[in-house]
């Protein structure tokens, strides 16, 4: 703690208070399989009461498919169809929950698929924006 003044803001976690902060109680995560495998979003969201909902193995396929390929690979339309792809199963299983982009290639293509016109996507580094903006301009 060399400095006391420094609070670091832990973005799952404060994407977690957010959504509690709405009532939400469940949440669709897209992610990388890495992502996933560290529960960093799991743990946050089961700490503010919101049951995380992940793709199954083949939806997280597409969604890696989608990033790497996809969006990094300069082909968005393939993006899209991977996102949507791991998406739709998800949404109709559980209907119109928030949809967490875990990963930021995600926004980058997620906003422009079918599935996601009418959803509520939840941006972490907006989020994460936004605390840390009040945080600043809060009375000392």
């Amino acid at each position: 703690a060399m400095f006391p003044q420094v609070q670091l803001l832990h973005i799952a976690q404060e994407t977690a208070a957010h959504l509690q902060s709405q009532g939400v109680q469940k949440a669709i995560v897209l992610a990388t399989a890495g992502t996933y495998q560290t529960g960093l979003y799991d743990t946050a969201l089961k700490a503010c009461g919101v049951e995380p909902l992940r793709p199954d193995a083949a939806g997280i396929a597409q969604l890696m498919r989608g990033i790497y390929e996809g969006v990094k690979g300069d082909d968005l339309p393939l993006a899209e169809a991977c996102f949507a792809a791991a998406l739709e199963p998800l949404q109709g299983q559980h209907g119109h929950v928030p949809i967490i982009m875990g990963c930021t290639e995600i926004p980058l293509a997620l906003p422009q698929v079918k599935q996601a016109q009418n959803a509520w996507l939840v941006d972490p580094a907006w989020i994460l924006a936004q605390a840390l903006a009040q945080q600043a301009y809060a009375a000392p």
